[in-house]
């Protein structure tokens, strides 16, 4: 089987991937998107699929678009990778399929935002509709605060700055939950312990092994399925109460996680790709 990889640059993650596609005796080629030149004329790749690992999104949408023109399988399709990219999109699937997500407001004006979170109470988390996870996220806790945060990105004027997405903010037990899902299983899952509001590694936290629960892996793998299936990450908090999907994206941190729980996520991957292809289905 020869595999594409599809990368911005090869990280600890994409050698852990590159190392279980040489077990399994798959043949890699890491196509390098910073050189990549599509000609839409003619098909000059020949590969049984394609796995997508592009740090810019963009990039992997408009990659996977031209793979799945020339009728090569990708590993995420094109439709899913499209959606847990933007918060926007991904929130409406998941709300349509009855997966529990925080109340989300979508507004395109400082004032019509600004209205929108005196009416849903703060705090609200003013995050960008795409972006990675941590960037450019605000968590609001009054009027004024709320009002300051909008005149900057008015002024600031670019193209996330211009589309608000309010999320109700949900007080978790101090840490967030990461669930790694491939296929139908959720095969491991990290909490991410913080004093930081934001429960990433990079605003400070630690990560820690997190039982995969019956209650767990059913709402990880029902996002995803939500989205188009296939493999993704499934941020979740928990109260006392519920559990809530704050966003999903691509696998990412799979090296610290694998590290920490002991499972071989990237080898699990692998088994899934070689999988889908042996099956003659994409991302079922």
């Amino acid at each position: 089987m020869e595999l594409g990889i599809v990368l911005s640059r090869i990280r600890k993650d994409e050698k852990r991937l590159i190392a279980e596609a040489g077990r399994r005796g798959i043949d890699v080629t890491t196509i390098d998107n910073t050189r990549l030149v599509f000609e839409l004329d003619r098909r000059h790749m020949d590969l049984d699929v394609v796995l997508e690992r592009c740090i810019d999104h963009h990039r992997a949408v408009y990659a996977l678009t031209v793979f799945d023109h020339w009728g090569i399988p990708t590993v995420n399709r094109q439709s899913v990778v499209e959606t847990y990219g933007n918060r926007l999109l991904t929130s409406l699937a998941l709300r349509e399929n009855g997966v529990p997500v925080p109340e989300v407001r979508v507004a395109y004006t400082p004032r019509s935002a600004l209205e929108a979170m005196e009416d849903m109470g703060y705090p609200v988390v003013l995050r960008p509709v795409e972006g990675p996870e941590g960037q450019l996220v605000s968590r609001i806790g009054d009027k004024y605060t709320a009002a300051t945060v909008l005149e900057h990105k008015r002024i600031l004027g670019a193209y996330h700055h211009s589309i608000f997405f309010m999320q109700k903010h949900i007080d978790s037990p101090g840490h967030d939950i990461r669930a790694y899902v491939v296929g139908d299983e959720t095969v491991a899952a990290v909490s991410v312990l913080t004093h930081h509001w934001i429960g990433t590694i990079t605003a400070g936290g630690l990560m820690k092994q997190e039982p995969v629960t019956e209650e767990l892996n059913d709402l990880a793998v029902a996002a995803v399925r939500a989205i188009g299936g296939g493999i993704a990450v499934v941020d979740m908090v928990r109260t006392k109460d519920a559990w809530f999907v704050q966003e999903m994206g691509p696998p990412s941190g799979l090296s610290d996680a694998s590290d920490v729980t002991g499972v071989n996520i990237p080898g699990k991957i692998m088994d899934y790709v070689a999988d889908s292809v042996a099956q003659g289905v994409r991302n079922s």
